[in-house]
């Protein structure tokens, strides 16, 4: 039973260094690849925040959203899980003994454990943390963070059921600096420079000892490289705003290219407590995927203290809710990510909670 804990330790162990490990060869990477923290609040709302975006880490995603913020100074720390970690421990637990003696299985049990790997062949369980710290005030704002994301799953693989692992971790700081050019619009930009190290591999259950001690062996300084954002808030009326942002107009780390992501949005508050929003992004189509997938849309209604969400996140219904003791606050999402070309080919059910210490949201 010892030794079967400590093999599911490995896995777990194996998630984590993921986050951290330089990878041999340059990626292509995609729009959804750069280096880029979502906001808990967005997320519950739909994924709508190019021009209803107002907290601290708004400018995140339009540096423009600076011209009307207001002084913000806060931590906050997010622990994101994808849904199917149930079913991923559920089977570990009826089978890791199976899975680390594999070698030793009739061909009986090697049947039934495959079998048991059919539900969930190929689907990784994710994990994702974010801590962020940002000072905003009037049209200039400062953020840095760290964010990292680990992957790990089985398949049945060829000779021997395989362990997934994949993962990626950035260090970013990011300056922001807004103008207003008219009385209703707004410019802004958006400086990083980014720290990145990822992996991705597969490897036989029986090898999982050796990948372990090479991946803390390999462990070292990631690449690094710089990335531009610039955007636009226009007001149309008194409530609402249109936002367009140019994502990675200049972006490179090493030896991948940050793809550039034209995105689109409209906001609107038609009573005090509520927000509306809609986003287009990846309008040049760099991915190559259905317009639903690149919708986000939502909506947040606030009452003291508490702030409700709800929206559509790539087709998928999404929820949200915060409840702001002045400084400290507790939000939570949950949402789906849409992996294949259209919505409803491959969606990952996410849950994120955030915690947030600060001053001034």
């Amino acid at each position: 039973m010892k030794q079967s804990g400590l093999w599911t330790m490995r896995l777990v162990m194996l998630s984590a260094l993921c986050m951290l490990v330089v990878p041999v060869e340059a990626q292509t990477l995609r729009t959804t690849g750069v280096p880029f923290r979502p906001d808990i609040r967005a997320l519950g709302m739909g994924g709508a925040y190019l021009a209803a975006g107002s907290n601290g880490s708004a400018f995140i995603y339009n540096p423009a959203l600076l011209n009307q913020s207001h002084t913000d100074i806060s931590l906050s720390t997010t622990i994101g899980l994808s849904h199917n970690v149930t079913n991923a421990f559920n089977f570990l637990n009826d089978n890791k003994t199976n899975l680390e003696n594999f070698d030793n299985l009739t061909p009986a049990q090697e049947t039934e454990l495959y079998n048991e790997i059919a539900p969930i062949d190929g689907e990784k369980v994710n994990l994702r943390f974010t801590s962020l710290l940002n000072f905003v005030t009037h049209n200039f704002g400062i953020a840095a963070y760290v964010a990292g994301r680990g992957g790990v799953g089985i398949d049945r693989g060829i000779f021997e059921p395989r362990v997934l692992a994949d993962g990626t971790g950035d260090v970013v700081l990011m300056l922001g600096l807004a103008k207003s050019i008219s009385e209703n619009t707004a410019v802004g930009v958006n400086v990083k420079t980014v720290n990145r190290r990822s992996t991705d591999f597969r490897v036989g259950v029986t090898k999982l000892d050796n990948v372990v001690d090479s991946t803390i062996d390999s462990l070292k300084v990631g690449r690094t490289g710089f990335a531009l954002d610039v955007g636009l808030l226009h007001r149309l009326g008194r409530h609402t705003n249109v936002g367009v942002v140019v994502q990675d107009l200049h972006g490179k780390v090493g030896n991948d290219k940050f793809p550039i992501n034209l995105k689109a949005g409209i906001a609107t508050n038609p009573i005090s407590r509520l927000t509306l929003a809609v986003d287009i992004v990846d309008l040049l189509n760099k991915d190559d995927v259905s317009i639903f997938n690149r919708i986000f849309m939502g909506g947040e209604f606030r009452i003291p203290l508490i702030s409700l969400r709800g929206g559509f996140y790539q087709g998928y219904p999404s929820v949200g809710a915060g409840v702001n003791l002045k400084i400290f606050k507790v939000d939570y999402a949950f949402y789906q990510i849409e992996k294949g070309q259209r919505p409803g080919i491959s969606g990952m059910s996410q849950h994120e909670v955030q915690l947030k210490l600060g001053w001034g949201w």
